[in-house]
């Protein structure tokens, strides 16, 4: 055997280095290609939006990884109209006319692909390829997701509609009123905590998770994770938003996600390649975190509470169908009930889900019953979490707020010897502190990107929809962003960017003692103080400007999406208000709400999931009454 010559090695090199250079440059035609289709060519070309967005998804993850949500929501809209181009082939928007398009119901749009980043259980995958039709591959693969009970991710709306109606009873402000004993033994024992500090500067983030936690384990399980006694979360708050920001950013690319569920093959080959991508794309953005020490989860117990629950019950419907009870339909359910009234089960919201699946089991199945007792945590603790936060800042940032707050609620924690709010009276009563309440809310949703929908196709006009002039195609992800449609002035008026309760109470009711408002922190008071000035309706009759007056409050509730909208609205909207509206009037009427770091929006990270993070305050006790309300030591 004769050694290559230099000359073979010469001609080697070359033929490898003329195949290197000629696939670079396919690659840079294919890439030079796309880049003017999508800018100058694509359906979406003539959409305003920063450049480098309609190029690829790496923008917007860009920023969806750095927690830069909170600010594009209020930015891009500003700089580029109602209508902005995020995406290869995705549009934000911030106007009436979107939000009813795309969220009123019956209107087709579902949820996204970025759903699939949220999903709870891995869907089995198909692969459709046609030799005569040339599709993008996320268009070959058929998704089939497990009947599991996914609120969040359903993306099949008559299993979802089937869904809500079955739990729906179980989630109306009437039968969850009966739980409020429950939430106030936990503020009792919150306020008698965090009286013990005597005003120590504290994380109001964790302290509202720590509230928000023990609240839904009382109120589903009759359970305390011991929280509050430990005066921790045990890090569940701060880990739990870093999964969001893993989401966020996989959420962006939909085909990523899918191939992460790759499942069975030889060996379970496809399984392995499946997770090595995620692992990869994981660690290639930065979004692979590990559990740090001395971490605390609480969704542990919640699952072996859960299970010794559903096991027994499944345990009781297999002996009662075993003894083959006859009863007539119209009162079996009444009768299981009974049965369970009469040994003495414990009275929370797993105990109603347990009703609800001996009375309908085949609709309602224990797999349906352990995912909606879990859900009630999963769902909840960070939205509720964000919420209270977001009110608690909002309040203690602003003292004229705080002080017409503890005003009001002052007189109802005196007349009580328990030294409770009751929710009614939050609701009927307590104006100022419910506007207070949403103001934040509105400012400070718990979403921070859009609540994305995907463009169905029209039967009478073609594939598509017409919105702000521009033709959206069939396919098109579309979707407001709460942040920006929740400072649209055309809704909230032209004090839109600025935190003022008074916007929620009728102009003909009300006046502002919000003007003067002060504040010890280094806050946006003189924002705020130009804020009281309210949209003053147009000359009009008495009859007229009254009519003008609820349309405007009605818009405010209704074109809104701090739970949602449409037909996917929160599933657990009201069990939220519940804890959130016994919550803030008890701790502004117990407290004075000091905060001394509210750190800038830049240095704050927001996602999908947005919170306030970094908020340092102090909870200082109130003493006896005042002419401004209560004071403290």
């Amino acid at each position: 055997m004769s050694l290559p010559t230099l000359q073979d090695v010469l001609r080697t090199s070359i033929s490898l280095l003329l195949k290197t250079t000629t696939s670079l440059l396919l690659i840079v035609v294919i890439l030079l290609a796309t880049s003017v289709y999508r800018l100058f060519l694509h359906p979406l070309a003539g959409v305003p939006g920063p450049r480098l967005a309609a190029l690829s998804n790496i923008w917007h993850a860009y920023h969806a990884r750095n927690g830069r949500m909170y600010q594009l929501g209020k930015s891009l809209h500003k700089r580029y109209g109602p209508v902005v181009r995020v995406g290869p082939n995705e549009l934000w928007f911030d106007s009436k006319e979107a939000f009813k398009t795309i969220y009123s119901a019956g209107s087709g749009f579902e949820k996204s692909g970025f759903y699939l980043s949220t999903l709870l259980t891995k869907p089995t995958l198909s692969f459709q390829f046609s030799p005569f039709k040339f599709s993008p591959p996320f268009a070959n693969v058929q998704l089939h997701h497990p009947d599991t009970l996914d609120l969040l991710s359903e993306r099949h709306l008559p299993r979802y509609r089937l869904q809500r109606r079955l739990i729906g009873p179980l989630y109306q402000t009437s039968s969850l009123k009966k739980f409020e004993p429950q939430i106030d033994a936990v503020l009792d024992h919150a306020v008698a905590q965090l009286r013990t500090l005597k005003g120590q500067q504290v994380d109001l983030k964790e302290w509202m998770h720590i509230i928000a936690v023990e609240c839904l384990g009382a109120v589903v399980l009759g359970w305390s994770p011991g929280y509050i006694k430990a005066q921790s979360d045990g890090g569940t708050s701060t880990q739990g938003y870093r999964g969001w920001k893993r989401k966020s950013v996989f959420g962006l690319f939909p085909f990523i996600t899918i191939l992460s569920f790759l499942e069975g093959g030889p060996f379970a080959i496809r399984e392995k390649v499946g997770k090595g991508i995620g692992r990869w794309f994981s660690n290639a953005w930065g979004v692979t975190f590990s559990t740090p020490k001395g971490f605390k989860p609480f969704f542990t117990p919640v699952y072996q509470k859960v299970s010794k629950r559903v096991s027994m019950a499944s345990l009781e419907l297999r002996m009662m169908e075993d003894a083959k009870v006859v009863v007539k339909p119209s009162k079996k359910k009444k009768k299981k009930n009974k049965i369970r009234e009469e040994k003495g089960k414990k009275e929370d919201l797993l105990e109603d889900l347990i009703r609800l699946h001996l009375s309908k089991p085949d609709l309602f199945t224990e797999t349906y019953l352990r995912r909606m007792a879990t859900t009630n945590f999963g769902a909840g603790h960070e939205t509720l979490c964000s919420a209270l936060t977001a009110c608690m800042a909002m309040i203690g940032t602003y003292s004229a707020v705080q002080a017409r707050v503890a005003e009001e609620v002052g007189p109802h924690l005196d007349l009580r010897a328990d030294g409770t709010v009751p929710f009614d009276t939050t609701a009927k009563q307590l104006p100022y502190t419910l506007a207070a309440i949403k103001e934040a809310q509105r400012l400070h949703p718990v979403i921070a990107m859009s609540l994305s929908r995907t463009v169905p196709r029209n039967q009478f006009e073609g594939g598509g929809v017409m919105l702000h002039g521009h033709w959206v195609p069939e396919g098109t992800t579309v979707g407001c962003n709460p942040v920006a449609l929740h400072r649209n002035s055309e809704i909230f008026g032209e004090d839109a960017d600025v935190y003022n309760p008074s916007r929620w109470l009728s102009h003909r009711h009300h006046h502002h003692p919000d003007s003067s408002s002060s504040s010890s922190n280094a806050g946006s008071n003189s924002e705020f103080n130009s804020a009281s000035k309210d949209q003053q309706p147009p000359n009009l009759n008495p009859e007229e400007e009254e009519e003008a007056e609820k349309q405007r409050l009605r818009d405010m509730l209704h074109l809104n999406l701090t739970y949602g909208g449409g037909a996917r609205t929160c599933p657990g909207r009201h069990l939220a208000e519940l804890i959130l509206w016994k919550v803030v009037p008890r701790l502004v009427g117990e407290f004075r709400v000091e905060v001394t770091h509210m750190p800038d929006e830049e240095n704050m990270e927001r996602y999908f999931m947005s919170m306030l993070t970094g908020v340092q305050v102090r909870f200082l006790e109130r003493r006896g009454s005042s002419a401004d309300g209560m004071v403290e030591n």
